[in-house]
């Protein structure tokens, strides 16, 4: 075996049985490398539920009211919880019959909480030609606002829910049959 002098000023033998300073320091330098195979089993969990189907059974009627002063700008309000019409106060609308009707959905799905909203807090109706502006949707109540969490329960795990908003008129607010639509969402929770 010969001997030689690393860089560094130590001596190494050369041969079959050593290994040389820089391998050496190779393996220090990674620890120790356990060649071993190791298994685990993984859980694999889903709840499945029924999903959530939403209906309308009645659709947000405010019924018939007439313009009594076409230079005031007038409001009605439909209680969700009554279906009854309230005035501003304001003279720009009167009651003038039909209906008024709060909407009402039915929501069924599992008995877990469900998240109900509108896609628009305000929006506007219109006769094709002119608009008038429906706001503060409220849903079972007029304190509830526009969003809602229930949990589907009883027959069928379903729930029902009114909905109720204010229709506001511009000054010289035509005549006509006024019609739109909102969307409702409803994700679990």
């Amino acid at each position: 075996m010969a001997r030689r002098h690393a860089p560094w000023g130590k001596t190494l033998r050369s041969g079959a049985a050593l290994v040389s300073a820089g391998a050496l320091m190779s393996v220090g330098a990674l620890g120790v490398v356990r060649a071993m195979a190791a298994t685990v089993t993984l859980p694999i969990l889903v709840n499945v539920v029924k999903s959530i189907e939403v209906t309308i059974n009645t659709s947000l009627n405010f019924g018939t009211v007439a313009i009594t002063n076409p230079d005031v700008v007038g409001a009605v309000r439909l209680d969700p919880s009554t279906s009854r019409l309230s005035l501003d106060g304001r003279g720009g609308l009167a009651l003038a019959g039909g209906t008024p009707k709060a909407g009402r959905i039915r929501i069924s799905g599992a008995p877990f909480p469900v998240n109900v909203s509108l896609a628009a807090d305000t929006m506007q109706i219109s006769n094709g030609v002119d608009f008038m502006t429906v706001s503060k949707f409220n849903f079972m109540t007029d304190q509830a606002g526009p969003r809602v969490t229930i949990t589907p329960g009883g027959a069928g795990s379903s729930a029902f829910l009114n909905i109720g908003a204010t229709l506001t008129s511009r000054t010289g607010q035509p005549t006509g049959t006024y019609t739109g639509a909102n969307t409702i969402y409803a994700n679990y929770q």
